[in-house]
């Protein structure tokens, strides 16, 4: 018996070329409902899904993909597809490549698969690089696979499908989490799974993903639906290998060719209710090792290679003439463990690849890899093609092999530093043990931590910058700024406060250049903790130990960070002077000084932001971003699309705003920093209110309340400002108050410019509840930090509070003038947002000072400006108001008049020049009902004419 008898008529069950689908209907039996399901999806217009089809080897959850492909080609719709196998687990995009290799009809996609082949193999790091490519890069790619699968969708819909996904590369599986969460729209995405081996990242954004999530568990086939896979065999007999084969699909067909005495043999494999699965998994790699010697030699070398074989890779790994290897290859396509699709060699099911590659001995494997390395090597193939193979296949001492890996690791780190962090490890293991290799150790080690960094295990990265920091190696300060920054990025500012302030008191000789780069870490640091009179301390120091050894532009970086600290301690023109003098250096400096101190950029953009300078915010935000992305700086990036989203929502940019901390949130994510992301979600929580309403962001709000508690005062601080607002609009005063009252402090010092609309809105909450004198309590205090000098746009907050707090004494008049003053102001500093909830106010005192049309006027430019600024659920709360007060004023109206709805209906047609049979016409009524109706109207109100009709109308209307 060989091969061929385990796997014939299981053709149909292992893979096809989805790309090449056959006919529509060759589903197995039993999954049509999963088909028919698949059909509608993709029938539903431009909603997006995500089908999860979950199952045990062999469950038919690659021939259902088969069907799914060719129901969708037989209805027009393209279809992409790629699987992903155990064995190119470690290669960055290889499903997503796979996938995009099925582009044909798409040029779009197949340019995008180009470039991330390019991306992986041409980019070579510089000495200028600093920091690697970071998670920035990442999300651009994923954004733009996104916007070309959508490109590509309309307008027929497309069909993603993604086979074996517990084996996908990281960077696939990012990828893939980044679609569930952003849904590509009209895309129908299929992802298989073996049966709890998901990957967890995708379970949790499946389980939150605003798409529709269709779980599909495959079970075993009944008894009835196997019989077409048993064709021919006796119902007894039938009966017996369906309770061997368990229903499994793949299993119940290759049963179906062994003789009855092998059946009975599998029966008796120990292993409980799995012992029929464990001996057909036993069979198939018994069965490869019955192969004639040539045979078994080159299906050992096929599972080293790719999953598209190339025979000379084959020829070389097995070390045989490719001639004699073609041979064989066609010997084992006959034997059906291979099988030619698109003109390439593959293993007909992953078992046997997956059997193949376990019986190679240990140290045959680790000699075969590094046969392919070469071999590749001398094609001068993509080095992260290599490095798979290098990886496996490098021995210890060897320095050559080792910087291989190091160059492939740092030109994938900024897209796969999963991958990137495997091959370092590699590289390390590799390298010799002898002193003089120790510098270029420690220097991988930086890198490893590094890419640790970027692909969010934080912990693992500090335990190797502590070691280095606890070193006199030439990295120690390099290891020592990232360890700080990494502390920083996971929120442990006691502990990075700690570490800095210990290695600053040890000694005071580092060097003018050493000692003033730590202690502006120790200055960002306390004024993340919110001990602003500290971090001031230390960035004067640091301007102090500032001297010839110190690195360019730093100085720069303590002014910034000195002028953030005084505007937050509510010293005002002391601030503005420190930052005008910042934002002039920082306009001086060139990109690559700035590169070398992007943390200058977020603390300046936010001062700029403080005082009202929002177009030099966006500047420095532009600026700072483009440099990021160049030349990578994970912990900065965030930062500017928080910084960026807040000033947007300042002018009024809603859609803008909500991308920004979209992307912010999106970055921490992949960075896993629980503190960044808490901080971009509270920030998105505001503009996400404007847009969808309350539905969406309390929940969101609340969560965050619950379950998130920044570390960073700074941060939690304008997250609590943030979120607060967004209870009051929402209708919650009260919780609005109490989040206020509990997480903000009554001293302005620690909100600094922005204390007196924190306090105002603490004011309106208060009347909003019903507590008057705590209303003036507050607004009084918003008066007291206005009067030392804040922004213009503050006094805007105080004049809304100081409307509210006269309206409720019943001062209306008083009301509209402080009102009045809000709006001018508001609308001198472009800021129509706030505009917009002024002239709210306006509309509602001249409602109740009986003047409809000046507040059907300001509703009107309210809701003018809310739709400009693209903030669809604050527009429809005006409309709604809007039409509460037509049909008020129509009340009004019907009380003034005594006329009916029918009668005033009629006279305003008569006042606007139509005849009683247009009248007649337009209402579907008779010419004589109209004359009738008219009659009435000329009685209620005293007229004769229709002239003079139309001026009672007019009269009665205002």
């Amino acid at each position: 018996m060989d091969v061929r008898s385990l796997a014939a008529r299981a053709a149909g069950l292992g893979r096809t070329a989805m790309s090449r689908p056959g006919n529509a209907t060759d589903v197995l039996p039993g999954r049509g409902t999963e088909l028919a399901r698949v059909r509608k999806l993709l029938a539903g217009g431009d909603r997006p899904a995500f089908v999860v089809v979950t199952g045990e080897p062999g469950i038919g959850k690659s021939r259902l993909l088969s069907a799914f492909a060719a129901s969708a080609a037989s209805d027009g719709v393209p279809v992409l597809s790629g699987r992903a196998t155990e064995i190119e687990s470690g290669a960055p995009w290889a499903l997503v490549l796979d996938a995009l290799d099925d582009a044909g009809s798409h040029p779009q996609l197949a340019a995008h698969a180009d470039w991330l082949r390019v991306r992986l193999a041409a980019r070579t790091p510089s000495a200028q690089d600093g920091d690697q490519v970071i998670g920035v890069e990442r999300h651009r790619t994923h954004r733009q696979t996104r916007a070309l699968l959508e490109a590509c969708a309309l307008p027929s819909g497309l069909l993603l499908l993604l086979d074996d996904v517990h084996w996908a590369d990281a960077a696939s599986t990012e990828l893939i989490d980044y679609l569930v969460r952003h849904p590509p729209r009209a895309t129908v995405t299929v992802l298989t799974a073996r049966t709890g081996l998901l990957p967890s990242v995708l379970e949790r954004s499946l389980a939150s993903s605003a798409a529709q999530v269709v779980r599909t568990p495959l079970g075993p086939l009944s008894s009835d639906d196997a019989e077409s896979l048993l064709p021919g065999k006796r119902p007894a007999y039938r009966r017996r290998l369906y309770e061997v084969g368990r229903g499994n699909p793949l299993y119940l067909e290759i049963l179906g060719q062994l003789p009855e005495r092998t059946v009975n043999e599998l029966c008796n494999v120990p292993g409980g209710e799995d012992g029929g699965r464990i001996g057909l998994d036993s069979l198939i790699a018994r069965e490869l090792e019955m192969l004639e010697t040539t045979l078994a030699t080159v299906v050992r070398a096929a599972s080293i290679a790719a999953d598209a074989l190339d025979p000379a890779l084959v020829a070389s790994v097995a070390e045989m003439p490719e001639d004699d290897v073609r041979v064989a290859l066609d010997g084992l396509v006959a034997r059906d463990v291979l099988r030619v699709t698109d003109g390439h060699f593959r293993f007909r099911h992953p078992l046997i690849r997956a059997a193949a590659y376990r019986m190679t001995g240990p140290s045959w494997r680790v000699a075969a890899h590094r046969r392919a390395a070469d071999h590749l090597a001398r094609r001068n193939a993509p080095l992260a093609l290599r490095a798979e193979h290098l990886r496996h296949g490098v021995r210890p001492g060897d320095a050559i092999g080792a910087e291989l890996l190091a160059t492939a690791a740092m030109n994938s780190v900024d897209i796969a530093p999963t991958t990137a962090a495997r091959w370092l490890r590699a590289a390390l293991w590799a390298l010799p043990d002898d002193p003089q290799a120790a510098e270029r150790r420690a220097a991988l080690r930086l890198e490893l931590a590094n890419a640790l960094r970027l692909s969010g295990r934080f912990n693992e990265a500090r335990t190797i910058l502590h070691e280095l920091a606890a070193g006199d190696g030439v990295h120690r300060y390099t290891a020592l700024e990232r360890l700080g920054a990494t502390e920083r990025a996971l929120g442990r500012l006691p502990e990075a406060r700690a570490l800095l302030g210990s290695e600053l008191a040890r000694t005071t000789d580092h060097g003018p250049g050493v000692r003033s780069a730590l202690l502006v870490e120790l200055a960002a640091v306390d004024i993340l903790r919110g001990d602003w009179r500290s971090g001031a301390e230390m960035a004067a120091e640091a301007l102090r130990s500032a001297g010839p050894g110190s690195r360019r532009g730093l100085p720069v970086v303590a002014i910034a960070l000195l002028a953030l600290a005084e505007l937050y301690r509510c010293r005002f023109a002391k601030g503005r002077t420190l930052l005008e003098e910042a934002r002039r250096l920082a306009d001086a400096m060139t990109d690559p000084e700035l590169r070398a101190n992007l943390g200058l950029m977020p603390p300046l953009a936010w001062a700029e932001f403080l005082v009202d300078e929002h177009h030099d915010a966006l500047r420095h935000v532009e600026r700072g971003l483009r440099i990021a992305r160049r030349h990578g700086h994970h912990d900065v990036v965030p930062q500017l699309y928080a910084v960026r989203s807040i000033v947007h929502a300042r002018l009024g940019m809603a859609p803008q705003a909500l991308a920004d901390a979209e992307d912010g949130e999106e970055i921490a994510r992949h960075l896993d920093s629980a503190e960044m992301h808490a901080f971009a979600l509270a920030v998105k929580s505001r503009p996400l209110l404007w847009r969808a309403g309350p539905t969406e962001a309390l929940p969101l709000v609340t969560d965050l309340l619950d379950r998130h508690n920044l570390r960073s005062v700074w941060w939690r601080n304008i997250s609590d400002h943030a979120m607060a607002e967004v209870r009051f609009l929402a209708g919650d005063p009260a919780g609005c108050r109490d989040l206020l009252a509990t997480r903000l402090s009554a001293d302005p010092e620690g909100l600094g410019p922005h204390a007196p609309s924190v306090y105002a809105l603490r004011s309106r909450a208060e009347v909003a509840c019903g507590d008057l004198a705590g209303g003036r309590e507050w607004y009084e205090r918003a008066v007291a930090v206005a009067k030392k000098g804040a922004p213009r746009a503050q006094l805007g907050s105080v004049a809304h509070a100081r409307a509210v707090i006269t309206q409720a004494h019943g001062d209306h008049t008083a009301a509209v003038a402080a009102a009045q003053c809000a709006v001018d102001c508001f609308t001198e500093e472009t800021l129509p947002i706030d505009e917009g909830l002024a002239r709210l106010l306006l509309a509602e005192l001249a409602t109740q000072l009986g003047d409809p049309r000046t507040a059907q006027r300001q509703l009107g430019k309210a809701r003018e400006l809310f739709v400009e600024c693209g903030a669809p659920w604050l527009a429809d709360r005006v409309g709604r108001e809007q039409r509460r007060a037509g049909a008020r004023k129509t009340r009004r109206h019907e009380q003034a008049t005594g006329l009916s709805g029918r009668e005033r209906e009629i006279a305003e047609l008569a006042t606007r020049g139509l005849t009683n049979r247009q009248i007649a016409e337009r209402l579907f009524l008779s010419p004589r009902t109209v004359e009738t109706h008219l009659a009435r109207v000329f009685q209620k109100l005293g007229v004769s004419t229709r002239t003079a009709l139309a001026y009672r109308m007019a009269e009665t209307s205002g």
